[in-house]
């Protein structure tokens, strides 16, 4: 947290709340951000709603005031510092959260033995293996991502998809642009096969405007 006092008025409380709660914020990401605070989550549900799952607004009104803070830097305020908060938010929507487990600040092991760190990391619940991963460009100068960049993060997808057969896809996003505004003439060139001889899916995001846009393979 960053110097913020941790105590909210009711009526400060309610207004980030009601903001918050148009967002699709999965349980397990709140849970990740209420262990920060120091808070214990309930996302359990009684009575005629025991078959759905908690709503956000209820849970959000379960979260002490550091949490609901917190929460409110991340997906309201959008600090760089917790970016890799809201690039699971937006994985999950390719992912389902009742399906898979989201990690954050990962590291993974390829097939080489060389360890590789990423902002997300994706299993399976059934399986606990390895199903996607998410990069971001976090250059600390917030310049454009280069060559450099995505020649690591293309070499460790081709590393990764070597060890992990159950490694479907990789995610690449920048806030900040791409040096040559063309990821994909990279990303031919070393977009390799996996051991099953199937591709894993690549993709890339520039993220403006609190928006995730995907780059499109000309």
């Amino acid at each position: 947290m960053t110097s913020i006092e941790e105590k909210l008025t009711t009526k400060q409380r309610l207004e980030i709340e009601t903001r918050l709660a148009n967002y699709n914020i999965p349980v397990q990401i709140l849970q990740m951000v209420a262990d920060r605070c120091e808070c214990r989550l309930d996302a359990s549900v009684s009575g005629r709603d025991l078959p759905k799952k908690p709503k956000l607004s209820i849970l959000l009104t379960r979260l002490n005031d550091k949490a609901v803070m917190l929460l409110e830097q991340i997906f309201l305020d959008c600090h760089d510092s917790f970016s890799n908060f809201r690039f699971a938010v937006f994985l999950s929507s390719m992912y389902s959260p009742l399906l898979h487990k989201f990690v954050m600040d990962e590291k993974i092991a390829g097939e080489s033995g060389l360890e590789y760190s990423f902002d997300v990391g994706i299993y399976g619940r059934s399986t606990e293996k390895l199903v996607a991963i998410g990069m971001q460009n976090n250059d600390k100068t917030q310049q454009a991502a280069d060559s450099k960049s995505l020649r690591k993060f293309l070499s460790a997808v081709k590393d990764l998809r070597a060890m992990h057969a159950s490694m479907r896809g990789a995610y690449y996003s920048s806030s900040y642009g791409y040096h040559d505004d063309n990821p994909w003439r990279l990303a031919r060139k070393m977009h390799t096969y996996g051991s099953d001889n199937e591709k894993a899916e690549i993709r890339f995001f520039d993220y403006r405007d609190k928006i995730y846009s995907e780059i499109k393979s000309p």
